[in-house]
């Protein structure tokens, strides 16, 4: 995410009688690399991160086209990231911030991948004038397309996230629950249904206008995650067909013949997508995966958990819930793809499973998505 200020005459004279009084206090540890200086809070949790700093900004590097150099970077590792004293509304879900004024990346400790939202904050820095004719949200989708292939033990989870919140903004999801009895062979099925907030007619032009990343835009949550994850699938799919260079090509072209910003049909053509919204909501679906859908149920174990709950609850009699449990087999599909998955071998849903059926309360997070089960 990239913070940036539109300042005010009214706003520079406070600022300047008051320089440091409105900027967050530096961390007290620090530690020097030669690609940057890394501030914690203490020296061990600095160290951390400069390691990872020291790997993936050379690698980033050799990825990135158009790559420009940042001699004076600043990694800060904070309980939320902002650049000033008071957090504004605006970044309160960020977990890290690209604040190019002061060439300074912002990380949330608590971050879901530590390494993978440096590695995203690190493109914001590095991109040069060369992409600047990126449009709307595009360049959060590059961030996220490269910081899955230099974290690639997180591009599963970034995967899922970004796939299904494009789904839902482009009118949502289903999924078909179906268990069988492997005693008596008898089957039962339940379609779910996941959507987000009422879309816009046509979300997927939005992501062309509206740049979703930047701290000055205003978007409600749900807005934001589904502009996101459009621009995720636009880009991925371009560098699936085209590579990083092609999409840099594109950005070059765009600039060449005079555009201020990549014509949208040269995007499209580039992702082989159509310009229709159900094209776009199927292309997310295709993408994912069975490793997106076991992070998806992973990520939000509801909307699943709670109808094979229900279906087990009526068969257990005198069962104990592990009897039960493995009197059945359980899959999961998304409907629109050949993603399948058997939850019944899923160690973690048996876990989750078992002690909803032992009458435990479910130790899960709630889910961030918006969810209507039909």
């Amino acid at each position: 995410m990239k913070q940036r200020a539109t300042i005010s005459t009214l706003t520079l004279a406070l600022t300047l009688a008051l320089p440091l009084g409105c900027l967050a206090p530096a961390p007290n540890s620090q530690v020097e690399t030669a690609v940057g200086t890394v501030r914690a809070d203490s020296t061990n949790e600095a160290s951390r991160v400069s390691e990872l700093l020291l790997r993936l900004r050379p690698e980033l590097m050799e990825i990135l086209p158009g790559a420009r150099e940042v001699s004076d970077l600043e990694v800060w590792i904070q309980d939320r990231p902002s650049l000033y004293a008071v957090p504004g509304k605006a970044t309160s879900d960020a977990e890290g911030l690209w604040a190019e004024s002061h060439s300074r990346i912002l990380l949330a400790r608590g971050a879901d991948h530590l390494e993978r939202t440096l590695a995203h904050e690190l493109v914001h820095a590095h991109l040069g004038e060369d992409w600047a004719t990126l449009p709307g949200t595009l360049e959060e989708g590059l961030c996220d397309q490269l910081s899955s292939q230099l974290a690639p033990d997180g591009a599963a989870r970034l995967r899922a996230g970004r796939l299904s919140s494009a789904a839902l903004i482009c009118g949502g999801m289903q999924l078909e629950l179906k268990l069988k009895n492997k005693r008596n062979a008898s089957e039962w099925s339940a379609r779910i249904a996941l959507s987000g907030s009422k879309a816009e007619d046509n979300p997927q032009h939005g992501v062309f206008k509206l740049a979703a990343g930047l701290s000055s835009t205003r978007l409600e949550p749900s807005a934001k995650r589904g502009y996101y994850g459009l621009a995720f699938l636009l880009v991925d799919r371009i560098v699936r067909h085209r590579g990083v260079r092609g999409l840099h090509a594109l950005c070059l072209k765009a600039r060449d013949q005079g555009f201020g910003h990549i014509p949208r049909p040269w995007l499209l053509e580039a992702a082989q997508l159509s310009d229709e919204t159900e094209a776009w909501r199927q292309a997310a679906l295709e993408a994912l995966g069975r490793d997106e859908l076991t992070e998806l149920v992973q990520m939000h174990p509801s909307f699943a958990i709670d109808a094979l709950v229900e279906y087990l609850r009526s068969q257990q009699g005198e069962q104990s819930g592990e009897e039960v449990w493995n009197s059945v087999t359980a899959s999961l599909s998304l409907v629109g793809s050949n993603t399948t998955l058997r939850l019944d071998l899923e160690p973690s849903i048996r876990s989750v499973v078992l002690r909803r059926l032992a009458g435990s309360a479910d130790e899960t997070s709630p889910p961030s998505l918006e969810l209507a089960k039909g």
